[in-house]
């Protein structure tokens, strides 16, 4: 640990907040993607539909939204601390609450609330290390990999809970465990702002110039199409792969599991050689690409081999687009530009689960997941956007570190 901590570069008064930080990610990942493991219980247990399925999906997403928004500005009015503190305390109630709802309404409020925690976690986590780390880009993709172990190990605890009790133990071991990193996120020494913010927190707090900026755009449409695409997959593959037959149920409700794991993979292994790409963008390129073409092949088969192994090269190709793409931002380290930049490719993680859910309804999961075609190409094209942009700005990287 110590020598991955002095390889990215984080002074030793910063590792244990730079500790707590992943391991608070690491129970957001678990929570958040535990909620697609468990959408077919509560669906058959609430007895709602796709439609209804998709819409409380799309309020996760949107409390989300709500608060990288709110994160975003808060800390200049209560600190970074104190405004992690209170919004992230939404997620555990949430937990509690979709476990003891028996009404759909109950439920929206519940999945709202569990994407505010998830959204706070997330603005203050990429904010946190992108200043801790001064070798950033691993120390991103580190993170993402944190979350993605904490996902990936979402189906196994259900499984677990299902088999000693229910699948609403599951969501209470997630509410215990967002309790404890908020307890350590209480204890730490999280600063009110980060040093840059410190030296410029009133120009950062009302400086909203990037928006017109098209290398703020380029990026922020790219993660718009990305979250559209992995929301979707780990909302609704569960309830896909069970329609469409591929998988048993019990099987299926680890189809999250093995995206995940390949999203760990992908991401450590992104981390590891983004030290020696100088030119990001065309990592970009290439992941973009391989989930586009690895998807389609998901799309046309029908059997469980070659359903699984397209599945985890589009894990694969998707696990190191996040944070690549976070890390050769410009202004990652604003709480304003990242709250704006996760708010607003968040409402493609807020259309498009409930677009499938509806659409679902009425043609079939099988035929509404199709649309997930369109939004990769939307990706691929935001990464040549980019690179356009990048370009003609002089924004390519040309120092390994980041």
């Amino acid at each position: 640990m110590r020598k991955l901590l002095t390889v990215l570069d984080v002074k030793p008064e910063n590792r244990l907040l730079f500790v707590t930080v992943n391991f608070a990610f690491f129970t957001s990942g678990l929570a958040a993607i535990m909620l697609g493991a468990v959408l077919p219980y509560i669906l058959s247990n609430n007895q709602l539909s796709y439609t209804q399925g998709g819409l409380l999906l799309s309020m996760h997403q949107a409390g989300n939204l709500s608060a990288v928004l709110i994160a975003g500005f808060l800390p200049f009015v209560l600190g970074r601390k104190v405004s992690t503190l209170i919004l992230t305390i939404f997620s555990i109630i949430g937990l509690a609450f979709i476990v003891l709802a028996n009404n759909f309404i109950i439920l929206l409020v519940a999945f709202a609330m569990t994407g505010i925690g998830r959204g706070t976690f997330g603005n203050t986590c990429n904010v946190v290390i992108a200043d801790v780390a001064n070798n950033k880009t691993p120390a991103m993709n580190i993170l993402h990999s944190i979350f993605a172990i904490g996902a990936f190990m979402s189906p196994a605890i259900v499984f677990v809970s299902i088999r000693v009790a229910d699948w609403k133990m599951s969501l209470l071991t997630a509410a215990i465990l967002v309790a404890i990193a908020w307890m350590l996120i209480l204890r730490s020494n999280m600063p009110n702002l980060t040093e840059r913010e410190q030296d410029s927190s009133e120009k950062s707090g009302r400086d909203l110039s990037f928006l017109k900026k098209a290398w703020f755009w380029a990026p922020t449409m790219l993660l718009f199409f990305y979250l559209a695409v992995e929301a979707s997959i780990i909302g609704w593959f569960v309830s896909y792969f069970i329609e469409v037959g591929v998988l048993p149920g019990v099987m299926a409700g680890f189809v999250p599991s093995m995206v995940w794991f390949t999203m760990i993979v992908g991401r450590i292994s992104s981390a590891l050689i983004s030290k020696h790409i100088k030119r990001k963008n065309f990592m970009l390129l290439f992941f973009a690409l391989g989930a586009t073409i690895c998807f389609l092949g998901l799309m046309v088969s029908r059997s469980a081999l070659p359903c699984v192994i397209f599945l985890i090269g589009t894990g694969l190709c998707m696990a190191g687009i996040y944070p690549t793409t976070m890390a050769t931002m410009k202004g990652v380290t604003s709480s304003v530009s990242v709250g704006f930049t996760i708010a607003i490719a968040s409402f493609g993680s807020i259309l498009m689960p409930g677009i499938i859910g509806a659409l679902a309804d009425a043609r079939g999961l099988a035929n509404a997941i199709a649309l997930l075609v369109f939004a990769l190409i939307g990706l691929f094209a935001m990464v040549l956007f980019k690179m356009a942009v990048d370009k003609k700005e002089g924004k390519y990287e040309t120092h390994p570190k980041s």
